[in-house]
């Protein structure tokens, strides 16, 4: 081992930067294995901003030893600018190549990984680079940010073959660095421009919201910042991430309750800008109170009091909210609850028995029908048809019943399908406006936790997102803040639209990942091992499927 790699380091900077390194798993002698990946700059805002500037630096660089070298906001290379052959395979055979990832815990301390870390430019001459491959080149790297939002675009390094950097590098790497961030402005003032100028066209229509999105950007007319709220944008945010070439007609259910269509459409030369027109359907065109009281998971039930009474069957998946569902149909009617699973005895056999023979006008719920044996059925059937007791039954999905409970189930003459959850992500803001207004009355969803929940499978159905919006309520308030930031969910589920877009091959190869760099504690060499990948590897899926 090189002996500097055992001896203290004088700056600070670069000491820390080791001992990142050494926590990331890396060894000063490794040499991560990497593999070319082609990246189009149509797809990359950074790359088309930095493109025309690398191109008129590129012949000054001409016959020399040095290369410029971009990497993006998540430290992938996109961009390599040689002076010469000679620089040019030096630079590939440490793995400067399309694509290779260059954050600390991929390469150690470099001019690329660094100042992702500490946000600011840095010299690091040849002995400072953690992995002893890097050692034979000296570099100059500093961050690219955008003008308008301070937001970390890239990092530009400037790299030559000598054991220290050349002092005119900063100056010239920091005059690229300023051409790029300009263009970058630019080009994000065209973008706006071409939302602002569709949303223009729209707004002055009293008769629709209109609602414009961008890049760090969002309009809205009158009539839209009364009905929608800042969970309700995050949910447009999602559909336009969505949208094709074509105009998209969605139904949407508002953190309010209220139904609207919507209609959306990519506005041209935005790079993803939307226009959305949002109309309310069948509500007063004023401001719409917020959180009322809605139906778990949208089901349609009637009201007791308008209805003439019908023995019925609520059936969804656990969590859909049967129970709820069931005490809105009674409504004020006396009733009493049983849960089937406590009729497994003989005395609770018994018990239902009794219950069953009595004429008064209380209502009977009998929780999860499907539990009941043989007999109870039997007792249950003969009730249902005689019709004296209003009857309401809850239950599993229809296909998951056994033949005799089915049979019971088609002698109601309602029945209520309550629909799983991620069968109605699109209504999320709102169901969890109900719930936040249950657990948590002052909490409010904000957009950015609004589009992860819609990115979300809810197995656990209403009350899986009770759990969840329960533990990000107090998050927020542990904060002093009302607002429920994406950082306020459970880890789990600080996931994104585009992960909720993968193909079930990639989810379940993401779940996979995910899995093991939990088991790993984070440490994403113990995770590729654990994997059977290489390192590189499992940076190149964590970057693909958005983890």
């Amino acid at each position: 081992m090189n002996t500097r790699s055992e001896s203290p380091i004088d700056r600070p900077v670069i000491a820390q930067s080791w001992q990142r390194s050494v926590r990331s798993g890396l060894r000063p002698e490794d040499s991560p294995d990497v593999r070319p990946v082609q990246i189009s700059a149509r797809d990359h805002p950074l790359l088309r901003a930095a493109d025309p500037v690398l191109d008129q630096v590129a012949h000054q660089l001409s016959e020399s030893d040095t290369a410029i070298l971009l990497v993006d906001a998540n430290g992938r290379l996109v961009s390599r600018t040689f002076g010469g052959v000679r620089v040019e395979r030096v630079l590939e055979s440490v793995g400067a190549v399309s694509g290779a990832e260059f954050t600390e815990d991929a390469m150690g301390t470099t001019a690329l990984g660094t100042p992702l870390e500490i946000r600011g430019g840095i010299v690091i001459n040849a002995p400072d680079h953690f992995l002893e491959q890097f050692r034979a080149v000296s570099c100059y790297g500093r961050p690219i940010l955008h003008p308008v939002s301070r937001r970390l675009e890239g990092i530009i390094c400037m790299s030559n073959l000598e054991q220290t950097v050349n002092p005119l590098f900063a100056p010239f790497v920091d005059r690229i660095a300023g051409d790029i961030e300009q263009r970058l402005l630019d080009n994000s003032r065209a973008r706006q421009i071409a939302v602002v100028e569709a949303f223009q066209r729209v707004a002055p229509r009293r008769d629709v919201a209109v609602v414009a999105v961008g890049d760090d950007l969002l309009l809205t007319n009158a009539l839209a910042s009364d009905i929608l709220t800042s969970a309700d944008f995050g949910t447009l945010r999602a559909l336009a991430a969505d949208l094709g070439e074509h105009e998209r007609h969605t139904r949407l259910t508002l953190v309010s309750g209220n139904i609207v269509d919507a209609i959306g459409h990519q506005v041209p030369g935005s790079c993803g800008g939307a226009l959305f027109r949002v109309r309310p359907i069948d509500v007063p065109r004023v401001s719409i109170p917020r959180k009322p009281r809605i139906t778990p998971a949208g089901a349609q039930v009637p009201s007791a009091a308008h209805t003439t009474w019908q023995n019925t069957t609520i059936t969804g998946e656990p969590g859909t909210g049967r129970t709820t569902a069931a005490t809105a149909l009674i409504g004020g009617r006396p009733v009493r609850t049983v849960d089937a699973g406590a009729l497994l005895t003989g005395s609770g056999r018994a018990a239902l028995a009794g219950i069953l023979v009595e004429s008064d006008e209380t209502a009977l719920v009998i929780e999860n029908v499907h539990l009941l044996d043989p007999v109870s059925l039997s007792a249950l059937r003969s009730a249902v048809l005689k019709g004296a007791v209003p009857i309401v039954l809850t239950a599993p999905p229809l296909p998951e019943l056994p033949g005799p409970v089915a049979a019971l189930i088609s002698l109601c003459p309602n029945r209520i399908d309550i629909a799983p959850l991620r069968h109605r992500t699109i209504e999320l803001p709102a169901l969890a406006g109900d719930v936040l207004t249950r657990v948590a009355p002052r909490a409010t969803l904000g957009a950015a936790a609004g589009e992860a929940l819609l990115a979300c499978d809810w197995p656990g159905n209403l009350s899986e997102l009770t759990m969840v919006l329960q533990t990000a309520a107090d998050n927020a308030a542990r904060r002093a803040d009302q607002l429920i930031s994406m950082a306020d969910l459970p880890e789990q589920y600080q996931t994104t639209t585009r992960a909720h877009r993968l193909s079930g091959r990639d989810r379940a190869e993401r779940q996979a990942i995910v899995e093991a760099m939990n088991a790993a504690g984070g440490n994403k060499v113990h995770a590729a091992k654990m994997l059977g990948i290489s390192r590189s590897t499992l940076y190149t899926r964590l970057r693909a499927l958005d983890i």
